[in-house]
C-alpha cells in the first residue's frame, strides 16, 4: 500500500509541475507588481505565481509550527506518563489480592 500512495504522490507532484509549466507559458506576458508601494520589477505572470505560492507556502509552514511542536511536547508528555501508569499497573497485577 505505501509503494501505491508513494506513487500517487509523485504522479501530484509531476502533474502540479507540468500544470505550472503550462500556465506559466501560456501566460508568459510581463506584469508589473507593487507590494505595499514597493515597485517590483516586472516578470511573466506565471513567475510571479510561483514566487508568490512559494512565499504563501513557507509562510503557512512557519506559521503552523509552534502549534505542531506545541503538540509533540504534549504527545511525549503523554507517552511518558502511560508508560509510568503501565509500570504501575504491571506492579499492581503482581501482588497479591487482599480481602
Amino acid at each position: 500500500m505505501k509503494p501505491l500512495l508513494r506513487w500517487f504522490k509523485v504522479a501530484l507532484w509531476v502533474l502540479a509541475f507540468l500544470l505550472g509549466v503550462w500556465f506559466a507559458l501560456e501566460n508568459a506576458q510581463a506584469v508589473p507588481v507593487t507590494l505595499m508601494g514597493l515597485g517590483l520589477p516586472s516578470l511573466s505572470l506565471g513567475v510571479w505565481l510561483l514566487i508568490f505560492t512559494a512565499l504563501g507556502t513557507v509562510l503557512g509552514m512557519v506559521v503552523s509550527l509552534p502549534p505542531l511542536l506545541r503538540l509533540r511536547r504534549q504527545l511525549r508528555a503523554k507517552e511518558r506518563q502511560l508508560a509510568r501508569c503501565e509500570k504501575e499497573l504491571k506492579q499492581l497485577r503482581l501482588q497479591p489480592i487482599r480481602d
